[in-house]
């Protein structure tokens, strides 16, 4: 019995995520800034677009803390947009724009979009960039843009023709 428990034990423990800080500890260099936005349809639905992964390593993001401030409130999903600071160096960001429900089985029954891209680019010091996107059936996108110029950074993440997510896929 003592064994069942360290074994249940270690593997709920192993199952925990973990996330990456982009910022070292001790980092003193120049930082860069990246925020999410949405396109709200609904209380319980919204199209989010948002930094996923820095360098192929997830970091805290907006869809993460979306589903932790919306637990346990039935139908009624709560947006939480994350600021990331990141050193304004060279580096591979990962960007994703995804429909986004309050309760699983409106995922399940209704419409998900997603698409997802990188972008490698050496961010500017002290700048805000803002991801955004939109999502449809005939056409996806998801960008990074420069706060204020509006200013696309290097290139759409585009797809043409249908985004939506399978079942098991969402």
């Amino acid at each position: 019995m003592k064994y069942l428990l360290i074994l249940a034990a270690t593997l709920l423990m192993g199952g925990c995520a973990s996330t990456y800080s982009p910022v070292p500890e001790n980092y003193s260099g120049a930082i860069s800034k990246f925020e999410s936005t949405q396109k709200r349809y609904s209380e319980g639905k919204a199209d989010l677009f948002y930094l996923e992964k820095v360098d192929g390593k997830r970091i805290h993001n907006s869809a993460a803390a979306t589903r932790s401030a919306t637990y346990g409130q039935g139908f009624a999903l709560t947006t939480e947009h994350v600021v990331t600071d990141t050193p304004s160096s060279m580096a591979t960001f990962t960007i994703k724009g995804r429909t986004l429900y309050a309760a699983p089985i409106q995922a399940m029954t209704g419409t998900v979009y997603e698409v997802t891209g990188d972008v490698t680019f050496s961010p500017e010091p002290d700048i805000t960039y803002i991801v955004r996107g939109e999502l449809g059936k005939a056409y996806s996108a998801v960008w990074i843009e420069e706060k204020g110029s509006g200013k696309v950074i290097l290139k759409k993440i585009e797809k043409k023709g249908d985004s939506e997510l399978g079942f098991f896929e969402k």
